[in-house]
């Protein structure tokens, strides 16, 4: 057992060759060291700045930063990785009939990952941890999910992505070290198979209307007034929302700092919304919202932090859905 530090003092008593101090600071990296890995063996859904900052050194770890090129260059967290989340970039593609942000090409997703340090062989099983910025709107905040989203269709299991609490904005908060030096990473091999299980087409949504009462939910993460109509935004055709589907706006998941809310408040959001008609084990929710981006929030939050087992993502969200002639609902 490691001797207490107020006790220091006294032990420097009878070494007088080493000052208190000294025998202060080298209990501390002692300790340090003995909590470290304890604490970097739970690595959670939603990390702190604290653990980050804690861990990354301890782990095979890429952390990942989505903000712009230029935000990156200006400062960053030593050793994080520069892959801005935008409509055509490594996470996402133009779609035909001109949709956003589309998944990218699996093989091209595989290739980029393993360039930037992702290992998914049988010896490595690279974690990531994804920092976003904060913005109001919420679209920044929207860059975490999006990309663990991405992230769960190149294959990597559940447990291995996780998104910094609060951004970029909550790492400096803490006042830790950032830095404008840029890593070299060190290229792996990632070898999986694309997982489509949680992905479903405009059909499939087409064929789910109109069932709340059988426990299938349509969930739009949307702002409300573009929900309701009374704002229609660019890349939609018509105003409105797919009809029967429920409005759970997706900036509400965040606080205003861009952390998430708790557990509790957002499972009251969703209670609001669909009440008890479906639950984590029964019933199936469907997440869409614009072209995909706020939908990815929805979907992050019901199933790694409120933990619903059946719920699916529609990419082509109400940009597919309007600019198709598909009814809309005002």
């Amino acid at each position: 057992m490691l001797p207490s530090l107020a006790l220091l003092p006294a032990i420097a008593g009878l070494l007088p060759s080493v000052s208190a101090a000294a025998l202060s600071s080298n209990a501390q990296k002692i300790e340090d060291r003995a909590i470290t890995p304890l604490a970097c063996l739970f690595f959670g859904d939603i990390v702190s700045p604290w653990w980050l900052n804690r861990c990354k050194q301890h782990l095979d770890m890429v952390v990942i930063d989505l903000r712009s090129a230029e935000e990156y260059a200006v400062s960053h967290i030593p050793g994080s990785i520069s892959a801005p989340f935008e409509p055509i970039s490594a996470w996402s593609q133009m779609g035909p009939g001109d949709l956003l942000l589309e998944l990218p090409e699996y093989n091209d997703l595989a290739a980029f990952l393993g360039s930037i340090g992702v290992g998914n062989s049988p010896s490595t099983a690279t974690k990531i941890v994804l920092v976003n910025g904060v913005g109001v709107p919420a679209f920044p905040q929207a860059a975490g999910p999006r990309v663990a989203l991405t992230l769960k269709f190149a294959g990597l299991s559940t447990g291995r992505v996780a998104i910094l609490d609060g951004g970029f904005p909550a790492w400096t908060s803490e006042s830790l070290p950032s830095t404008t030096e840029v890593p070299v990473p060190v290229p792996k091999t990632f070898i999986s198979s694309p997982d489509r299980s949680f992905l479903v087409d405009i059909n499939y949504v087409a064929s789910k209307i109109n069932k709340n009462r059988q426990g299938i939910f349509i969930l739009d993460g949307r702002d409300q007034a573009v929900y309701n109509g009374s704002v229609l935004e660019e890349w939609a055709q018509r105003p409105g929302h797919i009809p029967s589907a429920k409005n759970l706006p997706t900036q509400k998941v965040w606080n205003p700092d861009g952390s998430f809310k708790s557990t509790f408040e957002l499972l009251a959001l969703l209670r609001q919304q669909i009440g008890y008609g479906a639950s984590r084990s029964y019933g199936e929710i469907i997440v869409s919202c614009g072209v995909g981006g706020y939908a990815s929030g929805l979907y992050w939050v019901l199933t790694r932090m409120l933990g619903f087992d059946n719920v699916k993502f529609f990419d082509g969200s109400a940009q597919q859905w309007s600019n198709e002639g598909y009814p809309m609902e005002l």
